[in-house]
């Protein structure tokens, strides 16, 4: 996996602006894992991309309902992993159609899809004291 970029943010708006760039980056049949700690900004980041592609929908974390979607500039799928237990699981989700789709996926929580999946981006964040350190990886 190839680090392609890393930030360092001290607020909201300059999450926005990594968002912003994000947004040019990702197109259609992207699937982008989302990894972090509760509370990092997973979601908070999925739903400025999503702004800035004018989804008009609020977009909300999808915990409960593990999957929500979303139309705007792309179709987006945003699933969120934390409850599953295992892959099995996600045959039920049409997880397939949906990550081989003209969609732009994200997947929060996909500790348990990184090995199954051949080409994606990935996002780390990781909190720090006052600060988040975002990390954009590429696997091909």
């Amino acid at each position: 996996m190839k680090l392609l970029k890393s930030w360092t943010v001290y607020s909201k708006e300059d999450t926005q602006s990594i968002a912003a760039e994000l947004s040019e980056r990702f197109s259609a049949g992207d699937v982008i894992l989302l990894q972090g700690n509760l509370g990092s900004g997973k979601t908070f980041l999925v739903q400025a991309i999503c702004k800035l592609w004018h989804v008009s929908e609020e977009v909300t974390s999808p915990t409960f309902t593990l999957i929500q979607n979303y139309s705007g500039k792309f179709i987006v799928n945003h699933i969120d992993l934390y409850r599953i237990e295992r892959v099995e699981e996600l045959d039920q989700l049409g997880w397939e159609e949906m990550i081989y789709s003209d969609a732009v996926t994200f997947i929060e929580w996909p500790d348990k899809v990184e090995t199954i999946l051949n080409s994606f981006y990935k996002i780390n964040i990781e909190l720090n004291n006052n600060t988040r350190t975002f990390k954009l990886f590429q696997n091909k």
